[in-house]
């Protein structure tokens, strides 16, 4: 697996080796989007508090971990108080 720095440097070598004018502004729209993605808000959570996709996830494999963990009551236990 390469390391991020392994991945950058190979990136920039692409780049310095490439003069076609076209693959690098397909290239630069490309990554554009792939960042303009990341911080857009696709989602709220309970408190009102916007959420990234990044961010989004993150609640997600939170929630699933507290699961896992025990940290919430069953709703067949919630049931049995009524």
């Amino acid at each position: 697996m390469n390391s991020i720095a392994e991945i950058k440097t190979t990136l920039h070598q692409y780049i310095a080796e490439t003069d076609d004018m076209k693959i690098l502004s397909k290239l630069q729209e490309y990554v554009k989007n792939l960042l303009a993605k990341e911080k857009t808000i696709i989602a709220f959570n309970a408190e009102g508090k916007s959420l990234t996709s990044e961010q989004y996830k993150k609640e997600i494999d939170d929630a699933i971990a507290e699961v896992d963990g025990g940290g919430v009551v069953p709703q067949s236990k919630m049931e049995e108080g009524l």
